[in-house]
């Protein structure tokens, strides 16, 4: 050996104050002298380090000595060093002045002043070179402690492991890890170093977790609250907290998670490993069963977690979201498999009864968390989890042993990283995420299930219907399309809160539009088959007050029927406003709580993470904005929200309009019929002979208007007679305005004015729209059908004509182009044709010119 192992005290600290650092003294010291190093055995190198460890406590204690003596040397000198301090200054000050004056200086003085300053600077040296000395020698006895305590931590730990004493290897564990550096890598010698011990620590604490943990899933399962808070500071002292909340989170989920695979739910195939598959169950009635469950577990874990951890609502919220994250198949699944199976689209219903069941398990599981809150215990923030989850990430990367249980134990492959972080506390939007979907596409699948439940909106009647029956019909199927229309109101409220409001409307106003528009399409058809089933024989009606009218029965059935048929229009008109005063109550009431929410912000629910998820999607979109602004600024129904449904209901009364005005103009039209093809028009003699007269000549034409205007004329002064009767119908009245020309289009104020006209004004309007009707059909489908006229076959059509425009003029109807047909026809041959050469001229006079052959 070297001399090393004789070193005295001295020599001890002349090394040390030559080395360059602890290290090298150390690798010098303990080196062995000679190249041989296979023959020297363990005792030698033992020894060696023993007699070092002498020497240098030695050395120690000899320095630490004459420094505390220096050291209370200088503290009782020191309280009068201040006034020394300034007795000398003062003496400095006065000794300037005296050698200012002497001119020779004293050799002997300045000699004894410098030895002095000598002195006091070895003093100070000596003083400095001890503390150096004390402050390596430390490091040194803390380097070789370090090194003792890593060259036996192994074999303690293990033998405190065989000894089960988990609590003592624990924090010999984590007393170790103290010592570690908290940077992760360390260059030169030193991270050379650490890194063996570093895979060391994770070494050891893999197996001290393996030891613990079937303990640990007993204790879990069993409920041994000691027992899950004595290993719950086990797995703190190593720095594995979050596996111990992955261990206890699959272990306390487990039933709950069982419960969800292995259920039987209709529509979905049997679950992989059930050897005895239960009856199938809707998923209606499994799923609240299911929330039930669960909730009941969360309330045992409130009385079970603040015992064994130190921020209990997070970790319960934490526990929520990794049960929910895990379940399979996940609930947005079976949720979409409502829809594809047999459900159809009436699965939405069931889907707002599960969203209600799942808003009053978030209900419970909020006042299981608030009970936590008020416990008075101190809540740890999601910052300062995530802060102590970082803290925590010195363990090496590696999959931990908790990773792999959980696994087996929920039976899945899912792995959730549960510190109680903001994952866990956003457990609520993770619960309402599967019902998003839904709720974002809630008008068109409520249009779906209007659709299915009320079936389609084609009417079922067919041909000719007597009595009110039709619109006996038609009243009874308003009934339901506005029943089922309010409860889509109040599933909207309940599903989307209000954030589908835009699409609700447009369900509902396409639904009942189609089903205005179905008895439009109904009220056509059947003017089409009276158009053709009215070229038959007229004779009188029964009623002796309208026997001289030429209408058959059928022509009073069919008037009747479209009477009634305007009745029930007008009676769905009412009951769509009141519909819309609902409907308008309820979007103000969104409208009110978008306004008065916090921040512009409006988060309906049982829970925030619930509003915010309605809050955030598509949902609140510029069309809701628009929608509850236009609730907002138009109190008074002036502005109607479904305004197709009022265009289709303006639809519906023109078609009943134009079918009863067929009816009632159909004698005429038939009368007109043959006016085209009457033979005088085209005769040139001004008399024919009568026949048993001989000799006798009797005019052939006249001025009196023809058998057929006249009978046109009588039809159209019965009219009035006819609406005499029908004055007090209200159903006459209805959209009056599309009668006229004045649409009221979607203008409920405007079509109520209408609908108050007095029966006056009403039958004045019908008269007036029945000769306007005549006129069109006589100079646009008639006489435009006359081929040759003569110069007496113009006459008569002249005072045909007059005769019928005085008539017409008595209905209110200004005559227009009969009037100027009844011009043109009295021209003789040079004015019409002075007339066709300027440049007024129009269709009726090129008509008229044509027939009188004015042109070539």
């Amino acid at each position: 050996m070297a001399s090393s192992t004789t070193v005295a005290t001295v020599s001890v600290v002349e090394q040390l104050d030559q080395a360059p650092d602890v290290l090298t003294w150390l690798n010098t010291v303990l080196s062995p002298s000679g190249t041989d190093t296979s023959t020297q055995s363990e005792s030698s190198a033992s020894t060696n380090l023993d007699a070092l460890l002498t020497a240098t406590s030695i050395a120690v204690q000899s320095t630490s000595s004459t420094l505390e003596n220096t050291i209370d040397e200088i503290a009782r000198t020191a309280p009068r060093l201040v006034y020394d301090l300034h007795f000398t200054r003062d003496g400095a000050l006065a000794l300037r002045n005296t050698l200012a004056q002497t001119i020779p200086k004293s050799h002997d003085d300045t000699t004894a002043a410098h030895v002095q300053f000598g002195a006091t600077s070895k003093v100070l040296e000596r003083l400095q070179y001890l503390d150096t000395l004390k402050t390596r020698m430390e490091a040194a006895r803390d380097v070789l402690r370090e090194a003792e305590s890593w060259g036996a931590l192994e074999a303690e730990v293990t033998n405190l492991l065989a000894e089960k004493s988990y609590a003592r290897a624990a924090s010999r564990l984590s007393a170790s890890a103290k010592l570690m550096p908290a940077a992760r890598a360390v260059a030169g010698p030193a991270g050379a170093v650490q890194e063996p011990r570093r895979a060391l620590l994770t070494s050891l604490a893999n197996q001290l977790e393996a030891a613990v943990s079937p303990d640990l899933v007993r204790a879990i399962t069993a409920g041994d609250v000691e027992s899950c808070k004595f290993l719950y500071n086990i797995f703190v002292d190593i720095e594995r907290e979050s596996e111990f909340r992955n261990y206890y989170y699959g272990t306390r989920r487990t039933p709950v998670v069982e419960t969800w695979s292995r259920a039987v739910v209709e529509g979905e195939s049997t679950p992989a490993g059930a050897t005895e598959p239960g009856e199938p169950q809707k998923l209606g009635a499994f799923y609240p069963s299911f929330l039930s469950l669960f909730l009941s577990a969360l309330d045992r874990e409130r009385l079970i977690i603040p015992n064994i951890f130190p921020d209990p609502e997070p970790t319960l919220a934490t526990l929520i979201y990794s049960t929910l994250s895990i379940l399979t198949p996940s609930p947005s699944q079976r949720f979409a498999a409502l829809f594809h199976g047999n459900g159809g689209a009436s699965a939405l219903k069931d889907i707002v009864k599960l969203f209600q069941a799942t808003e009053e398990f978030a209900r419970g599981a909020e006042r299981i968390l608030e009970k936590l809150r008020e416990s008075g215990l101190p809540v740890v923030s999601a910052t300062s989890l995530s802060g102590e989850s970082r803290l925590s990430k010195r363990r090496s990367m590696r999959m931990s042993m908790s990773w792999r249980s959980t696994s087996s134990i929920s039976g899945s492959g899912k792995q959730t990283s549960s510190t109680g972080g903001a994952e866990g506390m956003d457990w609520d939007q993770y619960l309402f995420q599967p019902f998003l979907d839904f709720q974002v596409d809630f008008g068109i699948l409520e249009r779906r299930l209007l659709d299915e439940v009320l079936g389609p909106p084609a009417v079922s009647l067919q041909g000719s219907v007597d009595g009110d029956r039709a619109a006996r019909a038609m009243r009874e199927r308003a009934v339901d399309v506005f029943s089922v229309a309010e409860e889509s109101i109040e599933r909207c409220m309940t599903f989307t809160h209000g954030y589908a409001s835009a699409g609700l409307v447009r369900a509902i106003d396409g639904y009942v539009c189609a089903f205005v528009d179905a008895w439009t399409s109904y009220v056509s058809d059947l003017g089409h088959v009276n158009a053709a089933s009215s070229t038959g024989s007229y004779h009188g009606a029964d009623d002796g007050e309208f026997a001289d009218l030429d209408y058959t029965p059928q022509d009073w059935t069919h008037i009747q029927r479209t009477l009634h048929l305007l009745a029930a229009g007008r009676a769905v008109k009412e009951r769509l406003g009141v519909f819309e005063t609902r409907l308008r109550g309820a979007l103000n009431q969104v409208a009110v709580a978008f306004r008065s929410a916090v921040n512009g912000l409006y988060t309906p629910g049982v829970t925030k993470g619930e509003g915010m998820l309605l809050a955030l999607s598509t949902l609140n979109s510029v069309d809701l904005r628009d929608l509850l602004s236009q609730i907002e600024q138009s109190r008074s129904p002036s502005s109607p929200i479904l305004t197709t449904c009022y265009s289709a209901l303006t639809s519906f009364a023109r078609a009943n309009h134009r079918t009863l005005q067929q009816v009632l103009l159909s004698p005429l039209f038939v009368h007109l019929a043959a006016y085209p093809s009457l033979s005088f028009w085209s005769s040139a003699r001004a008399y024919d002979p009568l026949p048993g007269l001989a000799g006798v000549n009797i005019p052939t034409f006249s001025l009196s208007p023809s058998e057929a205007i006249q009978r046109v004329g009588d039809g159209l002064l019965n009219l009035p007679r006819l609406f005499e009767v029908y004055a007090e119908d209200d159903a006459l009245g209805f959209e009056i305005g599309a009668l006229t020309g004045e649409d009221s289009g979607d203008d409920p104020t405007a079509a109520q004015m209408q609908q108050t006209q007095s029966p006056e004004a009403v039958t004045a309007a019908w008269l007036s729209s029945l000769g306007r009707t005549t006129l069109v059909h006589l100079t646009r489908n008639v006489l435009p059908q006359i081929r040759v006229l003569t110069t007496a076959g113009s006459a008569q059509l002249a005072a045909d004509l007059a005769y019928l425009s005085t008539i017409i003029r008595a209905l209110g109807v200004e005559e227009g182009d009969l009037e100027r047909w009844r011009i043109y026809a009295a021209m003789d041959d040079e004015e019409g044709r002075a007339a066709l050469t300027s440049e007024d001229a129009d269709d009726p006079l090129r008509l008229v010119a044509k027939m009188r052959g004015w042109t070539m």
